[in-house]
C-alpha cells in the first residue's frame, strides 16, 4: 500500500487520489436552433437515424470548443508512453527498408505543444485529428491514438439517396483484370456480377478514369496514404477495395474508401471511360454509444461526448472482455453441417464457430487442400487449435498432399496462436521468435522494481500467481520471465535490460519467450508442457509442398507466422492485387512489431510495480519523474477513442521482431521483404474464392506467370532473403498521389489550424478539460486495487497482439 510522505511532499498515491481521473468543461451555452450540433440532434429526434448530413456533421464537430490546458496535458502523457515505441529511432532515421517518409514523432509532439502554446488552434477537433494524424504518420498498425472526438462519427460512402440510412449499403470499389496480360482497372463493386457474366446483363461495365477531377490513380494512391495504417503502399491500396475474407470474417465492409474518419465532401464525383458520370453520396455515421439528442451547442458536444473519465472507460472494456475471450468448447461439425462464411466460398470441411479458421479441400485439384485463417483474434484458443489439428488429420486422411494456407485479410490475434500453428506444421521445429524492446528510463526503474520485488508483487495478487499469468502481464518487467535467445535464463535485470545502442537508441537484449511456462499456465502450445508430446507426431505436410496466400493485409501475430514460415522453413508466398504496375509486392505489409501494448495495459502494469514497491522506491519515482508522469498519463487515457476497442485505440508496438541472424539487429517493420509470386485478382475471385486458391496454385506448382518483374527479388526467400536489398524503385510509385498523410503540415506550418471552422463553431469559452466540479470522488483509488490489474492480465492474455 503506497503511503504518504510527511509535509511538503506528496506520494504517488496521494498524487493519483488528487487527480480523480475524470476530465469536464463548462462552456458557456448556446441553444440557439442555427447551431450545427443543435441541427444534428433534432435530425437524430426527428428521423430516428445514425446516418447524417457530411457536411453539418464537420460543421458540429468544428464547434467544439477547444479544451487548451487538458490538451497539454494530454500530449504531456502521450510523449511518456511513445518511448515505450519501440522503434523510435528507426522511424526517425529510416533504414533502406521502410517505403513511407521517417516520422519523428517526439518531435512532432513538441510541434503540436508549440502549436497550443501559440493559440494556433481554434476548435477541438482539428487539434484531436492532427494528434491522430501524427500517430497514423508512423504506419504501425500497432501504433495508435484515437481521441475520442474522432470516434463520434465516420464518414461513409453510400450507394443511393434513398438508401442513405442503410449500414449494408455502402458503395465499395474493386481492382479487377479483364484479360491475364492486361493491369488491373478500377469498377464499382455494384458491376461485379456484370462483369463475370457479361452475356447476362444489358450493359458493359465501364472502369473509372477519374475521382472528383483528378487521375483515378493518383487520386486513390493520395487517399490510400491518407487512410492507410500498413507499412507498404500496396497494402494500403489493397485497403480501399473491398476484401473477401475480411467481409465473410467480421461481416461488415471495412475497405478505406467506403468508410474513413476523415471528411471527404457531401459526393465523390466518379468519371467513366466510357465518358459516363456518378456522383456518389458521403454521410456521417454515429457511432458512439450515447445519444445526440439534446445537444444544443458544440460545448454539450464535448461535455458528452469528450469527458468520460477513465474509470468509466476501462469498466466499459471489460464488460464487452468478458464477452469476446469467454472459451467456447469444442464440438466439431459434419462436413453435412458445415456452412460457408461467404457466398464466395464454398463448404467447409470444418471450420471454427467464429469463422476464424476454416479447412477446405480442393474440387479442382484432388491433392490440394486449403487452410484458411482470417483471423488470429478467437473467441477461443482451444478451439482454434482443435480445428487445425483436425483439418490436418483430415487432409492427410484425404491423401491432400499440397496445402495453401490463406492468410488474406488477417490482421492478426493472439501471439502464441502463431507459435501453435508453426509447431502443428513443422512439430521438430522450435520457432525462433526473438525480440527486443526500447529501453527508456521508466522501463529500467519499473523493471528493477519488479524484479527486486516480485514476492510483494505476487503476494498483493495471489489469484495472478495462481494462475501464472503474472508471467506474461510482467514479461517484459521482470528479468526472470523471458529467455535468452539460446533459451536460457538471464541472470539479473541489468543483463536484460542493458541498454544496447543500435541505430542512435538504446534496447534491451534479445529475448524470447518462454514456451513451457505460457503453454502450462497460458495458451496451450503443441511441443511444450503437457503438449510436448505432440513433437513425435509425424509432419502433415512437405515445405516444399505449402505456400502462403497473402494480400498485404497479414499483421502482428501473421507477420509472426509467416516470419517462421519463410525465414526458418523457406516456404514461398505468393500474393494478390496491389497498385496496378508491374514488380513485386509485399506479402506481409501490416505491422510486423511482435507485441502490441494497450496504453492503459502499460499504464496498470506501471502504477501497479509502484504501488507495491517499499516507500523509500516510490519517493524515489516522484523524484526522478514527477508527479506529472501519473497525472498526465491518466488524462492522454481519458481522451482515448472508449468502449470495447480502446486497446486498439490507445496502443504502440512494444516489442521488435528480430530475424535469426540478424547481427544488425534491424526490426522487421524495416525490411523490405517481398513475396515470391505475384498475381492480380479478376472479378470471378471476388465471387468464387477457390479461383483466388486455383491461382495460388498455379503460381506455384502449375505453369501460370507471375506478374512482370515480381519473382526472385533479392529479398524474397527464392532471391535469398537479403535483409539490406530494399524495395525496388517502383515501390515508390505513388502515381502522382501524396506519399504521405501529412505532408509536412505539422511540422513545417505557421498559420493559425482550423481556419475552415464553420462560421458557428469556435465561439465557446476555451476549457482546460480539468474541471474540478466533475472529478470522480472514487477514480483516484483505482490505481491501487486488485481488479486493475486482473483486467491487465485479461487484456494481455486474450488480445496480446493484434
Amino acid at each position: 500500500m503506497l503511503l504518504g510522505c510527511q509535509n511538503s511532499t506528496m506520494s504517488l498515491k496521494a498524487a493519483i487520489m488528487a487527480l480523480g481521473l475524470a476530465t469536464a468543461t463548462v462552456f458557456a451555452q448556446d441553444s440557439s436552433p442555427t447551431e450545427p450540433c443543435a441541427r444534428l440532434s433534432a435530425i437524430a429526434t426527428d428521423k430516428n437515424t445514425t446516418f447524417f448530413p457530411a457536411d453539418l456533421t464537420l460543421a458540429c464537430l468544428r464547434s467544439v470548443p477547444l479544451a487548451k490546458a487538458g490538451n497539454l496535458l494530454q500530449l504531456s502523457g502521450l510523449r511518456v508512453f511513445l518511448e515505450f515505441q519501440s522503434d523510435l529511432e528507426y522511424l526517425k532515421d529510416p533504414v533502406v527498408g521502410r517505403i513511407y517518409p521517417g516520422v519523428d514523432l517526439l518531435a512532432g509532439v513538441d510541434k503540436l505543444t508549440s502549436l497550443l502554446e501559440d493559440d494556433s488552434y481554434d476548435n477541438e477537433f482539428d487539434f484531436q485529428m492532427d494528434v491522430f494524424k501524427l500517430f497514423s504518420s508512423a504506419y504501425d498498425g500497432h501504433l495508435a491514438y484515437v481521441p475520442d472526438i474522432l470516434d463520434v462519427f465516420v464518414f461513409s460512402r453510400v450507394q443511393s439517396e434513398e438508401l442513405r440510412d442503410e449500414v449494408a449499403d455502402y458503395f465499395s470499389l474493386i481492382s479487377v483484370t479483364t484479360d491475364k496480360n492486361d493491369l488491373p482497372d478500377v469498377y464499382a463493386y455494384s458491376d461485379v456480377a456484370a462483369l463475370v457474366n457479361l452475356d447476362q446483363f444489358d450493359y458493359t461495365p465501364s472502369p473509372l478514369t477519374q475521382i472528383n477531377g483528378e487521375d483515378v490513380l493518383s487520386w486513390l494512391n493520395s487517399y490510400a496514404s491518407q487512410n492507410g495504417r500498413s507499412q507498404d503502399p500496396d497494402a494500403n491500396y489493397n485497403a480501399l477495395f473491398l476484401n473477401v475474407p475480411t467481409l465473410a470474417y467480421q461481416g461488415v465492409e471495412t475497405s478505406h474508401f467506403a468508410v474513413s474518419r476523415f471528411f471527404q465532401g457531401n459526393k465523390t464525383n466518379l468519371a467513366f471511360a466510357n465518358n459516363t458520370n456518378r456522383d456518389v453520396m458521403t454521410r456521417a455515421q454515429f457511432l458512439a454509444n450515447k445519444t445526440l439528442e439534446g445537444l444544443t451547442d458544440g460545448a454539450s458536444f464535448f461535455d458528452r461526448f469528450c469527458t468520460q473519465n477513465l474509470t468509466e472507460t476501462v469498466l466499459t472494456q471489460t464488460a464487452t472482455l468478458v464477452n469476446e475471450t469467454q472459451e467456447v468448447p469444442f464440438d466439431p461439425s459434419s462436413p453435412a453441417d458445415n456452412s460457408p462464411p461467404h457466398l464466395a466460398y464454398p463448404n467447409p470441411v470444418i471450420i471454427s464457430s467464429d469463422n476464424s479458421v476454416a479447412g477446405y479441400f480442393s474440387e479442382t485439384y484432388d491433392y490440394l487442400a486449403i487452410l484458411a485463417i482470417s483471423s488470429f483474434s478467437t473467441t477461443s484458443e482451444t478451439e482454434f487449435e482443435d480445428v487445425v489439428r483436425d483439418f490436418l488429420e483430415m487432409a492427410s486422411d484425404d491423401d491432400r498432399t499440397n496445402l495453401v494456407i490463406d492468410l488474406r485479410g488477417n490482421g492478426g490475434g493472439s501471439i502464441f496462436l502463431a507459435y501453435d500453428l508453426f509447431r502443428q506444421l513443422f512439430p521438430r521445429e522450435t520457432p525462433y521468435g526473438a525480440g527486443n524492446y526500447r529501453a527508456n528510463e521508466l522501463h529500467d526503474f519499473t523493471g528493477r522494481l519488479a524484479s527486486d520485488n516480485i514476492a510483494q508483487l505476487r503476494a498483493a495478487y495471489p489469484d495472478l500467481a495462481k494462475s501464472g499469468a503474472d508471467g506474461v502481464v510482467l514479461n517484459s518487467f521482470n528479468y526472470r520471465e523471458p529467455l535468452t535467445v539460446d533459451n536460457k535464463a538471464f541472470t539479473s535485470w541489468q543483463d536484460f535490460f542493458g541498454p544496447r545502442e543500435n541505430h542512435g537508441g538504446n534496447f534491451t537484449a534479445l529475448n524470447r519467450f518462454n514456451l513451457t511456462d505460457i503453454s502450462a499456465t497460458t495458451i496451450p502450445i503443441s511441443g511444450y508442457a503437457e503438449n510436448e508430446t505432440t513433437t513425435s507426431q509425424s509432419q502433415p505436410f512437405m515445405g516444399e509442398s505449402i505456400v502462403l496466400l497473402h494480400d498485404g493485409t497479414c499483421a502482428s501475430t501473421c507477420a509472426i507466422f509467416s516470419e517462421f514460415m519463410s525465414s526458418q522453413m523457406g516456404i514461398w508466398s505468393v500474393v494478390a492485387g496491389g497498385r496496378p504496375q508491374a514488380g513485386p509486392m509485399q506479402g506481409v505489409g501490416g505491422v510486423k512489431g511482435s507485441q502490441v501494448q494497450g496504453m492503459f495495459v502499460l499504464y496498470s502494469i506501471i502504477t501497479t510495480i509502484i504501488s507495491t514497491a517499499p516507500l523509500t522506491d516510490q519517493l524515489g519515482f516522484i523524484a526522478k519523474f514527477g508527479n506529472n508522469v501519473i497525472e498526465s498519463t491518466t488524462q492522454a487515457l481519458s481522451r482515448a477513442a472508449a468502449g470495447s476497442s480502446l486497446f486498439i485505440q490507445a496502443s504502440l508496438n512494444f516489442r521488435n521482431n528480430i530475424r535469426q541472424g540478424d547481427e544488425s539487429e534491424t526490426p522487421l517493420q524495416h525490411i523490405y521483404e517481398a513475396a515470391d509470386c505475384r498475381f492480380f485478382y479478376t472479378a470471378e475471385m471476388y465471387v468464387d474464392q477457390s479461383a483466388v486458391w486455383d491461382k495460388a496454385y498455379d503460381a506455384t506448382w502449375g505453369s501460370m506467370e507471375c506478374v512482370g518483374g515480381s519473382t526472385e527479388h533479392p529479398s524474397s526467400v527464392t532471391g535469398g532473403r537479403n535483409i539490406t536489398a530494399g524495395p525496388p524503385d517502383v515501390a515508390r510509385n505513388f502515381f502522382g498521389g501524396n506519399e504521405t498523410m501529412y505532408m509536412g503540415e505539422i511540422f513545417n506550418s505557421t498559420t493559425s489550424r482550423g481556419n475552415n471552422s464553420s462560421p458557428d463553431g469556435g465561439d465557446g469559452d476555451r476549457g482546460d478539460g480539468n474541471n474540478e466540479d466533475s472529478k470522480d470522488e472514487n477514480g483516484g483509488n483505482m490505481l491501487s486495487t486488485p481488479w486493475l490489474m486482473a483486467l491487465a492480465v485479461t487484456l494481455l492474455t486474450s488480445l496480446l497482439v493484434l
